[in-house]
This record gives C-alpha cells, structure tokens and sequence, in this order.
C-alpha cells in the first residue's frame, strides 16, 4: 500500500501489479550488489541516478551524458 496525504485526508492505495514486481526484482537486484561489496547507500544513489536517465531517455528519446 501506498498512501497519499494532505492537511485532512490520507488515502491508501494499493500498489500496481507491475510496481510489485519491480520492487521484488530491485530487492533481488540490490542484495545481489551489496554481496559484492557495494553499500546500501551507494546502490540507492546509483538507482535512483539510473532511473532518473530512464526516464528522460523515455521523455525525451536520448540519455544525458554523465
């Protein structure tokens, strides 16, 4: 569950199918990662960058350079 709020109502929502199924695959993915040495705060960084690029090469057809 997700949940949306504001100064007088919160609402839960119920997370996607697909939401679901990326969130296990990243957990997969990030554990994988931290075995060879990576830490937690490192991969968060670097996923959120990664997902960051996906979406502007989806918006706008090309990935920024880094």
């Amino acid at each position: 569950m997700t949940t949306t709020c504001d100064e007088k109502h919160t609402e839960l929502k119920p997370i996607s199918i697909c939401r679901r199924e990326v969130e296990v695959a990243m957990v997969e993915m990030l554990v994988s990662l931290q075995k060879r040495g990576w830490t937690a705060a490192e991969l968060a960084l670097e996923l959120a960058d990664a997902s960051e690029d996906l979406v502007m090469l989806i918006a706008t057809k090309r990935l920024r350079p880094h």
